[in-house]
């Protein structure tokens, strides 16, 4: 599982360190999918080749078009984890999400997946999980 919020620098070259207790799940690659909703997805192998081979069935099926398997092909690329834990963020990634280069970025748990997102869009999209589902206010007395 992946769980908990870590603050990382992106360097130069795009690279982010990876939460120590991420690493052992992920193995020494992952893959990387630019996600709609503004941040970049990363997903075990196993758990993405299995999200891939429900996407061809579906395909096959016909509940699902030929364009939205190629759109996972194309927003999606397997990346290798260097030995310092990290991992290269590639140009496209970090445009559709709004990461730069020598900035910050969030590392949220998704439970089976990692998310990366800019600070500011992360606290922009708690902040409405907050609206859309608010808080329950005890009344204790």
């Amino acid at each position: 599982m992946f769980v908990g919020e870590f603050d990382r620098s992106v360097d130069g070259a795009g690279r982010v360190a990876l939460p120590a207790e991420f690493r052992e799940r992920l193995g020494s690659s992952c893959y990387l999918t630019a996600h709609p909703k503004g941040y970049v997805s990363v997903s075990t192998v196993a758990d993405f080749d299995r999200k891939a081979a429900e996407m061809l069935d579906k395909y096959s099926r016909g509940e699902v078009t030929e364009a939205a398997v190629r759109k996972m092909g194309r927003d999606s690329n397997l990346v290798s984890i260097d030995k310092q834990g990290r991992i290269t963020i590639d140009e496209v990634n970090r445009g559709r999400a709004g990461i730069e280069t020598g900035g910050q970025a969030k590392l949220v748990g998704a439970l089976d997946r990692l998310e990366i997102w800019r600070p500011s869009r992360y606290d922009t999209i708690t902040d409405e999980d907050d609206v859309t589902e608010p808080n329950r206010v005890w009344n204790d007395t």
